[in-house]
């Protein structure tokens, strides 16, 4: 079962920072591993579309 997390949550807030972890592992992934950001993600329940959306500053 996969854990739901809700819009403007604090949750939502820390969920950024390991969806930028995760694409980090998967864009460069001869330079930085994050396996624990991978496998949490694929636990949970979001909608990162916007997320994907942004653009790095």
């Amino acid at each position: 079962m996969k854990c739901k997390i809700e819009k403007n949550t604090v949750q939502e807030t820390l969920i950024l920072p390991l969806y930028s972890r995760k694409l980090c592992t998967e864009l460069y992934p001869n330079l930085y591993r994050d396996e624990t950001a991978v496998r949490l993600l694929d636990q949970i329940d979001y909608d990162f579309s916007e997320a994907e959306k942004t653009p790095a500053a």
